[in-house]
């Protein structure tokens, strides 16, 4: 079981290359609803989508949060267990560099939950 990646492409297409993407991306539902957001991908995408695809699209979606809904931004990181130092932690660029940072932390978090669960 792998658990240092480099990068959130890295993580999600060793996640669909293992067969997990689904498990994955059904806790990310799972946590995107109890923040009261709307999930960002589309049953197609979170089925077996193109990794790309599925990164671009929640990359999108923190993006709109992080520019016009920063509570519920923080809602989603309180719903999928994030350490606050984590986020904190992000190196401040510009906003699309920050969301590809912050799309990296969230999907580490809910990989670490799917491995959890598997012991």
């Amino acid at each position: 079981m792998k658990t240092n990646f480099n990068d959130a492409f890295d993580l999600l297409d060793y996640a669909r290359k293992s067969g997990r993407l689904p498990l994955l991306l059904s806790q990310l539902r799972k946590d995107y609803e109890r923040a009261n957001i709307p999930f960002p991908l589309k049953q197609e995408q979170a089925g077996d989508g193109e990794t790309g695809e599925v990164l671009q699209s929640l990359r999108e979606s923190l993006y709109v949060l992080l520019m016009e809904h920063f509570d519920q931004y923080l809602n989603l990181m309180y719903a999928a267990d994030v350490p606050e130092r984590e986020f904190k932690a992000v190196q401040v660029t510009d906003v699309v560099e920050v969301a590809s940072q912050v799309t990296f932390i969230l999907l580490s978090r809910e990989w670490k939950k799917i491995e959890f669960r598997n012991r």
